[in-house]
C-alpha cells in the first residue's frame, strides 16, 4: 500500500520508496520491542540492515537498538553495530536525546567489554553535559563495583546525593543495594530509613521489617511498622493500606512474643471491623496471658458454636474424588461372588511350607542332642578347660639331668635287681640300656606341633635357598 500510494506522485523515485518501507519495518520493529517480541524484533532489524537503506540516523537508530536488545551478551556483534553508531552526518539524523541514548549504550559497551578508561572517559563527558543526569553516575559506580572498589562507589554516590538532593532516593536505593551486597545489612537499612519519601510505603516497610528479621533485631522491626501506621493514621486514616499494615504488624508482634504489644493492634481492627471473628480470636488469645478477665469479657462475644456448625454430608466428602482416606462399604456377597472367594480360599489353604534342609551328617536312627541349640557353656555335659595341671615335662631341664617319670621307664631298676650299675663293657649293661630312652632322644608332647610350626616359619622366611 505504501508503495501504491508513493508511486502514484511523478517525483516520487524507487529510492525513496524503498527508505520509507525500511522506515515502517523499523518501527514495526521498535513496536515488537515493546511489547517484549525480542527475537522477532532483532530478525527484523538485521533484514533492514541487509537492505543496506541510504538512511544514516535510521542506521544508527537500529543499531542501538540491537545493543539494547544484547546488553551484555553477544557483545561482538554489538561492537560491529556500534561503528554504524559513529557515522557522518549521524548527528544532523538524530534529536539531542536519541545521541545521548546512544552515548550511554557506548558506555555500558564499554564497560561490559572491559573497557574502564573509555567507560570513565564516555560517562565523564556525559556528567558534563548532563549534570543531574543519574546515568553517568550510576555507570561511573558500575564500573567500580567490577573493578572490586566498592567503597569509591559507594562514595561517589554519597556525593551526588548531597549534592542533587532531588535525585537523593534512587541514589540512595543504589548505595543500600551495595551495601547488601557486602553483607552490611545494618547499614543498608541505615540507608534505606533516610528516604523520608518512602518509609511509609509497604514495599520499604516489607523490606525493612525483612532485613531487620535476618538480622534478629525485632524491635527496629517494631519500630518501622509503628512509623509507617503513624503515618497513615496522620495524613490517610482507615484506607485499605493502613488496615494491612496494623494486621502485619499484630501477626508480627504474636509470631515472636509481643503479645502486650500486639493488644493494642488487634483492638483497632476490631473496631474498624466487629464482626470479624479472626481477630476476636486473636484478641482473646493475647488477652489469656496478661488479663484474663478481660479474655472472658471478650469471649461473651464469640459466636455461639451453633452458628458456627455446617451441615456437612461426611460420607459424601469421604468418598469424593479429593478425599485422602475412603472408607469402602462392604457390598453384598452375591452366589459367584461367594463361591470365587472359596475358591481362593482352597487356594490358599493347598499352599504349603517348604521342609528345611537337613545337614549333610544326618543319622535319622541317632536321635539329635537336646542341647545343640544352647552354647556349649551352659550346656550340661559341659566339664570347662583342664587348668592347673601340669603334664610331665620329660626333656626339659639341664643337660643330662632326669625327671621322676625317667626311673620308672628304665627297665633295668627291678625289684630283685641290685642298686649298683653294670658295667660298661659288659654284655648285661647293653642288653639292659638297649630299651632305655635317653633324655636328650626323649620327645616331649607338643614336640609334632612345634615342628609343623618351625617349618612353616622357614618356609614363610625363606626367600631363596634349598
Amino acid at each position: 500500500l505504501c508503495r501504491q500510494s508513493l508511486s502514484e506522485d511523478s517525483d516520487v523515485t524507487e529510492e525513496d520508496i524503498e527508505a520509507e518501507l525500511a522506515i515502517i519495518h523499523g518501527q514495526m520493529a521498535y513496536i515488537m520491542q515493546l511489547q517484549g517480541r525480542t527475537e522477532d524484533a532483532l530478525q527484523l532489524y538485521n533484514q533492514i540492515i541487509k537492505l543496506k537503506p541510504t538512511d544514516v540516523g535510521l542506521l544508527a537508530v537500529i543499531a542501538n537498538n540491537i545493543i539494547t536488545i544484547n546488553k551484555d551478551q553477544n557483545v561482538f556483534d554489538s561492537k560491529k553495530k556500534v561503528k554504524l553508531t559513529n557515522a557522518e552526518g549521524v548527528e544532523h539524523k538524530l534529536s539531542k536525546k536519541q545521541l545521548q541514548a546512544i552515548e550511554f549504550n557506548k558506555a555500558l559497551l564499554a564497560m561490559y567489554t572491559n573497557q574502564a578508561d573509555q567507560c570513565r572517559k564516555l560517562s565523564a563527558s556525559l556528567q558534563s553535559q548532563s549534570p543531574e543526569h543519574l546515568l553517568p553516575v550510576l555507570i561511573q559506580a558500575a564500573q567500580l563495583c567490577r573493578e572490586k572498589q566498592h567503597a569509591k562507589a559507594v562514595g561517589l554516590l554519597q556525593d551526588f546525593a548531597d549534592q542533587h538532593p532531588a535525585n537523593a532516593a534512587e541514589i540512595k536505593l543504589t548505595m543500600a543495594q551495595l551495601k547488601i551486597a557486602q553483607g552490611s545489612v545494618t547499614k543498608a537499612c541505615m540507608i534505606l530509613r533516610s528516604i523520608e519519601e518512602l518509609q511509609h510505603k509497604p514495599g520499604m516497610v516489607s523490606a525493612l521489617v525483612t532485613m531487620y528479621s535476618h538480622e534478629e533485631d525485632i524491635d527496629s522491626a517494631i519500630e518501622v511498622f509503628t512509623q509507617a501506621i503513624q503515618w497513615y493514621q496522620q495524613f490517610q486514616p482507615k484506607s485499605p493500606v493502613h488496615l494491612s499494615l496494623i494486621r502485619e504488624a499484630a501477626n508480627f508482634k504474636l509470631k515472636h512474643g509481643r503479645k502486650k504489644e500486639a493488644i493494642s493492634d488487634l483492638e483497632e481492627l476490631w473496631k474498624q471491623n466487629p464482626k470479624d471473628v479472626h481477630t476476636l480470636a486473636q484478641l482473646i488469645s493475647a488477652y489469656s496471658l496478661v488479663d484474663p478477665e478481660k479474655a472472658k469479657v471478650l469471649s461473651k462475644h464469640l459466636p455461639s458454636s451453633d452458628t458456627l456448625s455446617l451441615k456437612v454430608d461426611v460420607d459424601a466428602l469421604e468418598n469424593s474424588h479429593g478425599a485422602t482416606y475412603v472408607r469402602k462399604k462392604a457390598g453384598k456377597l452375591t452366589g459367584d461372588n461367594q463361591q470365587k472367594e472359596q475358591g481362593q480360599g482352597d487356594v490358599k489353604k493347598k499352599k504349603k511350607k517348604k521342609k528345611g534342609k537337613l545337614p549333610k551328617n544326618y543319622d535319622p536312627k541317632v536321635t539329635p542332642d537336646p542341647e545343640r541349640w544352647l552354647p556349649m557353656r551352659e550346656r550340661s555335659y559341659y566339664r570347662g578347660r583342664k587348668k592347673g595341671k601340669k603334664k610331665d615335662q620329660v626333656g626339659k631341664g639341664t643337660q643330662g639331668s632326669t625327671t621322676a617319670g625317667s626311673s620308672e621307664l628304665d627297665a633295668s631298676r627291678t625289684a630283685s635287681s641290685p642298686p649298683t650299675s653294670p658295667r660298661p663293657g659288659s654284655a648285661a649293661a647293653v642288653s639292659a640300656t638297649s630299651n632305655v630312652i635317653p633324655p636328650r632322644h626323649q620327645k616331649p608332647a607338643g614336640a609334632p606341633a612345634t615342628k609343623k610350626k618351625q617349618q612353616q616359619k622357614k618356609k614363610k622366611g625363606a626367600k631363596g635357598g634349598w
